[in-house]
């Protein structure tokens, strides 16, 4: 029995990383296509170079976020680790990397600033390395000055303590943009989360070393003590308009309702918030209700269209949001 199941297993071929976003609804099946065309023409431009991850080229072409990939990959167990990526690439042996596990450990400090203190990696190879694999490079800043002015809003996105924990900290604020320093490659999945709280802000990403979080770490929360007011307005109170455009530009494709739960998740809690920051009251346990909803639009117009594959989002009128759903051509 065992050996027919290990026989079944060897021939259903892994679902590929644009299969897998495309089930969890980032992407559709054209996306897939403009991807394989860039990278096609990407070989034979230069065939002496190796393929670039699927997921990179996708990012490229702004039809995800290196946050959605992540994302995605780390659900399926599909991620490249960094250190099997120094293995590959033969920056570094097995041993050297098994090692420099060991050490980060006993510091207590990311593997990333472990290899580059020890000069194992130089920042160079740090940062194609992480932008090869992630598609968020390693930045040095070592002249880097926090802007007064911003510090209260930075801290209000994130507090001392959640900072530390995660080794994640806020570094610029540019118009409705926050850029993050993160000291490791799991601190993505925080910082995707963390977006979320936050719709009125687009947040960015860069690696940083770990002795400059510490450093920076210090500046910014002591200067708190002084600069910052008692207490930050939470963000519907302030009196700039919040821009919902980031939630409002929303897109998900469902091919099957009954299976693809985390899609109609996502878009059950965007739709609720983008009604709460609006000015609706806060609605609670509506989850079956919606997917109900999904479920019977998603068969009227494949029914009508003879359309598998349905795209999803919103539009904003007055104080109400509609849920607008085509089918995906």
């Amino acid at each position: 029995m065992q050996d027919q199941q290990k026989k079944f297993l060897k021939m259903v071929k892994p679902m590929k990383t644009g299969e897998l976003l495309a089930k969890e609804g980032f992407i559709s099946q054209d996306d897939i296509h403009k991807a394989l065309l860039l990278q096609e023409k990407e070989q034979a431009t230069s065939p002496l170079n190796k393929k670039r991850l699927f997921g990179m080229i996708l990012c490229d072409l702004n039809l995800i976020t290196p946050w959605d990939n992540y994302y995605v990959l780390h659900k399926y167990n599909r991620l490249q680790s960094i250190q099997s990526a120094l293995v590959s690439k033969k920056i570094l042996t097995r041993e050297v990397v098994e090692r420099s596990e060991k050490d980060a450990q006993q510091q207590n400090i990311p593997l990333i600033s472990s290899l580059i203190d020890s000069g194992l990696v130089s920042t160079n190879e740090m940062h194609i390395l992480l932008s090869d694999l992630f598609h968020i490079p390693f930045k040095s800043i070592n002249n880097f000055i926090y802007d007064k002015k911003d510090i209260a809003v930075l801290i209000q996105t994130l507090d001392k303590q959640k900072s530390w924990e995660n080794k994640s900290m806020p570094l610029v604020l540019k118009n409705n943009t926050i850029l993050f320093g993160i000291t490791d490659p799991e601190n993505i999945l925080f910082i995707r989360n963390l977006n979320d709280l936050f719709p009125q802000y687009r947040f960015k990403t860069v690696f940083i070393s770990f002795s400059w979080f510490s450093k920076l770490h210090n500046e910014l929360y002591e200067s708190d003590r002084t600069t910052a007011p008692a207490k930050v307005p939470a963000p519907p109170a302030r009196k700039k308009p919040l821009d919902l455009s980031l939630l409002l530009n929303f897109k998900t494709s469902i091919k099957d309702p009954e299976q693809d739960n985390d899609a109609i998740q996502t878009l059950y809690e965007r739709y609720e918030l983008i009604r709460q920051l609006i000015g609706n009251s806060k609605r609670v346990d509506l989850q079956n209700e919606f997917k109900e909803f999904v479920i019977q639009t998603h068969r009227n117009i494949t029914q009508k269209y003879h359309n598998q594959i349905i795209e999803f989002s919103f539009k904003k009128e007055n104080r109400d949001v509609k849920i607008i759903a085509f089918p995906k051509t």
